[in-house]
């Protein structure tokens, strides 16, 4: 009985096939649009970020202007400057929650010379000052250790300290969220180095 039928297999029969290629394209179209403006959004984000770090640091630079030509930041001068990075992020983006920015101020300072044929850089224990920050997070990414040879030698011969801003922000990134791993909030970081005026 099903012998005389004429059945066409699903390989030789092309009818529909462009509406399922259309759709199968289509999908991966719509998916990788998807995830282009949300790394376009990531990094906005993050360049946002960067301008705030260099704000922040460049106000922590200007010690003789706003800080009565005190060099050694106190805790007072960072909590200060916490409560100002979150204006600021509020600014930036109405959305952010300023609650989860994270922050972490480092100072380095060098041993006056005692020799003036002295050309070595005799470091003090640098300071750190952090704030929302739990366990290993929001690290600027290189130590200011390692940054320095970024001092100039001052005009009365010393060389001149070195502050080091790290701003970090949760995201709700889809990009992140898929790098980072499972179980870790995506924090998108920016980190500014300057040296004191």
């Amino acid at each position: 009985m099903f012998r005389n039928m004429n059945v066409h297999s699903l390989w030789t029969d092309r009818r529909g096939s462009v509406a399922v290629e259309f759709s199968i394209i289509s999908v991966v179209l719509v998916i990788f649009m998807f995830f282009l403006a949300d790394l376009v959004l990531r990094q906005a984000t993050v360049g946002k970020l960067d301008r705030l770090s260099y704000s922040i640091a460049g106000v922590l630079r200007e010690r003789i202007q706003l800080y009565d030509s005190r060099e050694e930041l106190n805790s007072d001068d960072v909590t200060k400057i916490y409560h100002l990075a979150q204006r600021m992020v509020r600014d930036m983006n109405p959305t952010a929650d300023v609650d989860a920015l994270k922050i972490r101020v480092q100072s380095l300072f060098f041993a006056p010379r005692v020799d003036l044929t002295d050309n070595q850089k005799h470091l003090i224990p640098q300071k750190e000052w952090l704030f929302h920050i739990q366990g290993n997070e929001c690290y600027p990414p290189k130590p200011i250790e390692q940054l320095k040879e970024l001092a100039p030698r001052g005009s009365y011969g010393r060389w001149v300290p070195l502050y080091q801003v790290t701003l970090c922000l949760p995201t709700e990134s889809w990009y992140t969220r898929l790098t980072s791993g499972k179980g870790k909030q995506p924090l998108l970081s920016s980190s500014s180095v300057v040296m004191l005026r």
